[in-house]
């Protein structure tokens, strides 16, 4: 999780088929995978796995090896390309518009000071409370990051008071980020994706993103605000 989104690596295509055994010639996909990589299908993967794959074409195979690695379709964004953390100081990027200038101001600020990339942590904090300072969930997060109490106490800030307070509560949300950052090595979508879920649920499930439609929602829409899609 950011700078100018680093350029995609260029990786080689992964065979894919739903099941092993004899591929005839037909219709195939060849979809471009949220982590860079490209997998070749017989099925287009962004119906079923739209949270990790951002787009796939149709093309006639005039043949295909006679036996190709199988791969459960479950698996289609299980195993994700490491790609490293865009997120650099000094970003010649211009920042996301999205909240009052003082906000984005703030934003800027502590992410330089814990070395991420301001457009991406704008980005995370419009999807989690549209710049709203006292936003509160049913679950009881707080403020402009969406920060829990017990991730606020982790770092020092022990009352809903000063989670409320804007410098405050973005600063504890970039500390936050920088630490999954780090557990996780740079890996974008799971530094989203334990931020939503919890790091626990991302090791849980192999350092994969959790099959919670809502943590797979929050990642793409992130990612493509950050984007600019």
């Amino acid at each position: 999780m950011p700078e100018g989104r680093a350029a995609l690596p260029i990786v080689p295509i992964v065979l894919m088929a739903l099941w092993a055994g004899c591929a005839e010639a037909g219709v195939r996909y060849r979809c471009e995978m949220l982590d860079g990589s490209e997998r070749i299908a017989l099925e287009d993967l962004s119906v079923r796995f739209s949270a990790a794959v951002r787009r796939c074409a149709a093309f006639e195979a005039a043949e295909l090896p006679a036996r190709i690695d199988s791969e459960p379709a479950s698996l289609a964004f299980a195993r994700p390309r490491p790609s490293p953390m865009p997120w650099r100081p000094g970003s010649n990027r211009p920042p996301l518009a999205l909240g009052a200038p003082h906000l984005q101001l703030m934003v800027q600020q502590a992410s330089r000071k814990h070395g991420l990339d301001p457009r991406l942590v704008g980005a995370l904090v419009h999807v989690e409370s549209a710049y709203q300072t006292q936003a509160r969930s049913p679950k009881g997060a707080l403020g402009l990051m969406q920060i829990m109490p017990a991730t606020g106490a982790r770092y020092g800030v022990g009352s809903t008071r000063e989670l409320l307070d804007p410098a405050t509560n973005i600063d504890v949300g970039a500390r936050y980020l920088r630490d999954l950052n780090e557990m996780f090595d740079g890996r974008v979508d799971l530094v989203l994706a334990a931020y939503n879920a919890g790091e626990g649920a991302v090791k849980r499930y192999g350092n994969r993103i959790p099959p919670y439609r809502e943590t797979q929602d929050y990642v793409r829409r992130i990612l493509k605000l950050y984007d600019g899609e």
